[in-house]
């Protein structure tokens, strides 16, 4: 079973101050799959991401992808070495076209050479979310789905190996949820490793294979989604009482 995994999260841990973000957090990433890491909020998820890619320095524990260490190294590394991410909050440069948005993802690819491919490698991971025409428009001008989209395409341009969205189907209506839902499929049909953090059920029951469920820091339940999702201590967690047989 080892072989498929392709990152592995061990015993992780991270605080601040006085207080336990998150404690002693496991779990396995296969190949090909696409994780949800659920909970309430103030759970930790975010935390374990900011852990995962290199954000935050941990107080103990060990992150592998491939077998390769990589907790411990700093964020443009961590990108390097095949780990992009997306934030719950927006960062694209505004004043910049899609276009240009996206080739800063190709630009920080290990020997990746500056001339008129990028452009055009850049449109392909345009054209894959659905904004190839648009290349031209600033991208603070963009609606709120299509900077979302944007902000997949410039990740997607460093060709990871695993994915990390943070609340990326969050504040869509119904039909953009729904396009939203396609394109992440479309990208773990790619080959690529999902770990997506996510409060809109329905896409966690669409999308995927396994959930680990967080709460106070610590995880709580592990299994596919419907298990998870009716297990006792994770409906406890999230209705904030006990539930009782």
């Amino acid at each position: 079973m080892d072989g498929d995994i392709i990152m592995r999260v061990q015993g992780i841990r991270k605080t601040f101050g006085g207080l336990v973000a998150v404690d002693d957090v496991s779990f396995d990433l296969m190949r090909g799959q696409i994780l949800g890491l659920i909970g309430p909020n103030g759970s930790g998820k975010t935390t374990t991401m900011n852990l995962i890619s290199g954000s935050f320095p941990m107080d103990r524990g060990t992150i592998t992808l491939d077998g390769q260490v990589i907790s411990g190294r700093p964020a443009n590394q961590v990108a390097r070495m095949g780990v992009a991410r997306t934030f719950q909050l927006l960062r694209l440069v505004e004043d910049m076209t899609v276009l240009e948005n996206a080739v800063v993802g190709l630009a920080f690819r290990p020997g990746q050479p500056w001339n008129d491919r990028i452009a055009r490698q850049g449109m392909e991971y345009l054209e894959l979310a659905g904004l190839a025409h648009l290349a031209g428009v600033e991208a603070g001008k963009l609606t709120y789905i299509d900077q979302k989209r944007l902000e997949l395409a410039r990740a997607l341009a460093s060709q990871p190996r695993v994915l990390l969205l943070d609340e990326w189907l969050a504040g869509l209506n119904a039909t953009e949820l729904l396009s939203g839902i396609a394109l992440i499929r479309k990208i773990r049909d790619l080959g690529i490793a999902v770990v997506m953090v996510e409060h809109v059920m329905s896409a966690i029951h669409s999308l995927c294979d396994r959930c680990v469920v967080m709460n106070a820091g610590g995880k709580i339940a592990e299994g596919a989604p419907a298990q998870v999702l009716t297990d006792p201590l994770v409906v406890e967690a999230y209705l904030g009482e006990p539930v009782h047989a």
